[in-house]
């Protein structure tokens, strides 16, 4: 069996009877393009992006927000899965968020992937946590307006072989302004 099959059986799993609004299929083919569209060498090195964001429409967010963790973790690991079998490696844990964009229509969603340096790959690992921690008033990417970092802005750090440690809780959504950027 196929990382891609293996995927979709997980996300299966986690939406049950519920219909998902878009492939998550399409998602993973797409997130797997923009990973090895933006990998880079660095120091002799294929590093893969380690930030990963999926802006959804507005009208979407209600009803994937409780999925959110899990969509997350099962995005990061069918992601590594896909660098691995490409021998590429990251700056630190992936870190997979979903966002919304509000130009987006029903149905539609955004992958893209971002090379970002170690330390602001850890600092946007505590935003997330701090933001878990305040999720018991509100689990939407509506709930909190925050923009992601502008490519290019960031340095990068040289490659680890093993992925930095970073928190075993999942990222959560946020709202931002729309990137440029393919839509499915």
């Amino acid at each position: 069996m196929n990382f891609l099959n293996i995927f979709e059986d997980h996300v299966a799993g986690i939406f049950g009877a519920t219909r998902a609004p878009f492939s998550f299929k399409k998602l993973a083919k797409q997130a797997a393009r923009d990973m090895e569209d933006q990998t880079l060498v660095i120091n002799g090195v294929n590093t893969a992006p380690a930030l990963y964001t999926i802006l959804i429409a507005t009208d979407d967010d209600p009803m994937l927000a409780p999925f959110y963790p899990e969509l997350s973790r099962e995005v990061r690991e069918f992601v590594k899965a896909q660098a691995e079998k490409r021998r590429y490696v990251f700056v630190g844990e992936p870190l997979v968020r979903f966002m919304i964009d509000p130009q987006l229509r029903a149905g539609k969603f955004s992958v893209f992937a971002e090379n970002v340096d170690a330390p602001t790959l850890g600092r946007l690992y505590e935003e997330e946590r701090a933001y878990q921690n305040g999720l018991g008033q509100n689990n939407s990417a509506a709930s909190r307006a925050a923009s992601a970092p502008r490519a290019g802005q960031q340095q990068f750090a040289t490659p680890q072989q093993h992925p930095a440690a970073m928190p075993q809780q999942q990222p959560t959504p946020r709202s931002v302004r729309s990137p440029n950027s393919s839509t499915s």
